[in-house]
């Protein structure tokens, strides 16, 4: 407990990385969204263009540029594996927790402070996201270092807004728009409760957004000089007004989505709430001062990002985690005001994950994966042949295949799959061609057949009056492989 309490870094460090590290060479590249972010970090290493992400050989702007450096830095240094593809998201959720244990200290104490930390380590969307390729891990550091500035800018010195602003502009190098957006949202909020607007004449606006646009643009202005309307369309457009307006995956666009990603994501904390709330009413008293102005900063933030993204049409399970930030420390407060276990409670469930990270997520993950595919093709002799996948898609099985794979699609589908509009088909980049045109026009040819579909290989009969060889492999998923005379 004393060394604990003398090196609070050291032990949060330690296990923060213990939890986000373990296992990770083992737990394949998922997809898609995985295996979107790893092939476009490899394409960048292995084009030397570090500025404009591009997958499959063609430009694309799914995201911001920062999340793509961090994983083409540690491809880069450790290779494309898996280990390295995780690497940055465990840095940077190590990062996270002890940010939240460092500003938490300097507003309410170590003590509150050292149990936000483990709360926030040990929920269960902390955890996975450390472990995951994506961009929140990194996102959540800088959107909560931008929301903390600005209340140390508030409570102790103006000066802090200005890392305020940095911290803003880095979030949105990651993510985009919305890594301003909601922390200022907050923060305006906060403002009009408190009866201070007048402190919007303090927050050096005027050159913090300078600050904020010399630091964006210097990748968000060399975009748009290079790649045009185009960028503007497909960033702004597509990946930003689209999702806000047009529900990408229908059966999640219902409002009570995030009230489930809530107690299944910040698990086992969520399940304390319903508790502390039945207290508040039995006691009529909670845990913070009602002056408190950094609780209430920190419940409007929560507030503002489950609001908001209840509202907007794509839900993700992944974009309300931001709020964990504040979510971590207002339960650190209740817990520890009612004297609950929280150490007790962060230790079973690091051991849980722990367990878990090395015995059911790798066979779950490679299930998800392309992985055994894209080996398979890496081992067989594909000079001079078209390889495709037959309904459905893996990019995972391009990372590791390192190939040119083709989407087969039905004969005249093409035309209505392709991007270039303001709608969904922009997530469309993979090569894509017609399966009757595979088949006719390449004497040899390697199909990927997910569904083991053994009317392709009759089709296939059909036209060539022979069957194509097979490999099986788990998961009802078939590879033909055939060799005929063109016609």
């Amino acid at each position: 407990m004393k060394y604990i309490e003398r090196h609070p870094y050291v032990v949060l460090s330690i296990c923060a990385l213990v939890l986000f590290l373990a296992a990770n060479s083992f737990l394949a590249i998922t997809d898609s969204a995985e295996s979107n972010y790893a092939l476009t970090a490899k394409e960048m290493v292995l084009s030397g263009d570090w500025l404009s992400p591009q997958i499959y050989g063609h430009y694309w702007y799914d995201k911001p540029i920062f999340y793509y450096w961090e994983l083409a830095l540690s491809f880069s240094v450790f290779g494309f594996t898996e280990f390295a593809a995780r690497l940055p998201s465990a840095l940077m959720g190590t990062a996270g927790v002890l940010f939240t244990y460092w500003f938490t200290a300097r507003v309410y104490g170590r003590s509150l402070a050292f149990s936000a930390a483990i709360i926030l380590m040990t929920s269960v969307e902390c955890w996975l996201l450390s472990k995951a390729v994506i961009t929140d891990a990194t996102l959540f550091l800088f959107m909560s270092a931008c929301l903390a500035f600005f209340y140390l800018g508030y409570r102790e010195n103006r000066r802090w807004y200005w890392a305020a602003y940095v911290m803003a502009a880095l979030a949105v190098l990651t993510k985009g728009p919305i890594g301003l957006a909601l922390p200022a949202l907050a923060a305006l909020i906060f403002l009009i409760l408190r009866h201070d607007l007048k402190e919007l004449l303090h927050v050096h606006l005027l050159s913090g957004m300078v600050l904020f646009f010399v630091i964006t643009g210097l990748w968000y202005g060399f975009m748009y000089k290079v790649h045009g309307s185009d960028f503007l369309l497909n960033f702004f457009g597509v990946h930003n007004f689209l999702r806000a307006t047009v529900p990408e995956h229908g059966s999640k666009n219902v409002w009570y989505f995030y009230i489930i990603i809530f107690f299944s994501g910040f698990a086992p904390w969520s399940f304390t709430w319903p508790w502390a709330l039945w207290k508040y009413r039995k006691e009529r008293r909670m845990p913070f001062a009602g002056s408190d102005s950094c609780a209430l900063l920190l419940a409007l933030y929560a507030a503002v990002t489950f609001i908001f993204f209840t509202l907007i049409a794509t839900k993700y399970t992944t974009y309300t985690y931001p709020a964990l930030f504040s979510l971590a420390i207002l339960s650190a407060g209740m817990l520890q005001h009612w004297h609950l276990p929280v150490r007790k409670i962060a230790l079973a469930g690091g051991a849980l994950y722990t367990i878990l990270a090395f015995t059911a997520a790798p066979p779950i993950m490679l299930h998800q994966s392309g992985k055994t595919i894209g080996q398979t093709l890496a081992q067989m002799d594909t000079s001079n042949t078209a390889i495709c996948f037959y309904k459905g898609y893996s990019t995972s099985a391009v990372f590791y295949s390192g190939k040119t794979i083709y989407r087969a699609v039905p004969s005249g589908e093409l035309e209505k799959l392709q991007p270039g509009k303001l709608d969904w088909n922009a997530k469309n980049v993979m090569p894509m061609a017609p399966i009757d045109s595979l088949m006719q026009n390449n004497p040899k040819l390697i199909i990927i057949d997910q569904n083991h579909d053994t009317a392709l290989a009759s089709r296939y009969y059909a036209l060539y009056g022979q069957m194509p060889d097979h490999i099986s492999l788990p998961g009802h998923t078939t590879i033909w492989s055939a060799s005929h005379a063109k016609r």
